[in-house]
């Protein structure tokens, strides 16, 4: 059936169903609406007449003030959406602009000495620096991951980097060769707190997430602890 025919078929059950419904109203109160309409038609003198004026201008004022109302109320939750929205669609394009990802040297290390074989590389495309940053080395075994981020604890451990501050800019940080896991496929994963002060994880498989408290409160870090100074790339 084509799109012309359901329209036209829901027309017919449109009216069919207005026609019972008018036929139901009048069969169950059309004694009622007798008995009103033959009490409307008696002679009323001058006075009731002024009265039931004044009686319908009041209600008829009420029901404007009480439609104004309700007019104004949806609009302002309206406009609260608008603006939750709207707020909401500009952090996360605030902290879309942050990425990170991992640079893998050739086979052999790219500082023997160190045993240093590639960099995570941050990414801070915003004009606002990011505060509350950790950044964390992970292995990718299964996809979807969750993140062993999200399962560290109180400890910034030894492939990890926390910093104060994280200008605009790309940063890198060494990755090591110990940390390396044979089957694995290694990344990075990332907290931060943007410059309106919302917090976000974003995966090593590229998602981001919000949360509700910045990456050191969220882990309980205690300080005095390691906090790194940032190697521009």
């Amino acid at each position: 059936m084509s799109g012309d025919a359901d329209r036209r078929l829901g027309r017919i059950r449109a009216g069919a169903f207005g026609v019972l419904a008018v036929a139901g109203v009048l069969l169950l109160f059309g004694p009622l609406l007798a008995k009103a309409g033959s009490w409307l038609v008696e002679p009323r003198n001058p006075d009731w007449w002024a009265a039931s004026g004044q009686w319908v201008g009041g209600i008829g004022t009420i029901a404007a003030v009480v439609v104004a109302l309700w007019i104004a109320i949806r609009d302002n939750r309206q406009a609260r959406a608008d603006r939750q929205q709207r707020d909401q669609r500009e952090r996360q394009e605030q902290a879309a602009k942050v990425t990170a990802w991992i640079e893998l040297g050739p086979r052999t290390p790219v500082d023997k000495a160190a045993k240093i074989v590639g960099y995570m590389v941050v990414a801070n495309a915003n004009a606002e620096a990011v505060n509350h940053v950790v950044v964390s080395f992970d292995l990718v075994q299964n996809l979807p991951m969750t993140g062993s981020t999200l399962h560290r604890g109180p400890v910034v451990e030894d492939d990890e980097y926390l910093y104060a501050i994280l200008p605009p800019g790309k940063w890198r940080m060494p990755v090591r060769e110990e940390w390396l896991r044979p089957g694995l496929t290694p990344g990075v994963m990332l907290a931060f707190t943007d410059s309106r002060n919302g917090h976000w994880l974003r995966l090593t498989d590229g998602r981001l997430i919000e949360k509700d408290q910045h990456v050191v409160g969220r882990r309980k870090i205690r300080f005095p602890q390691r906090i790194s100074v940032p190697e521009s790339y």
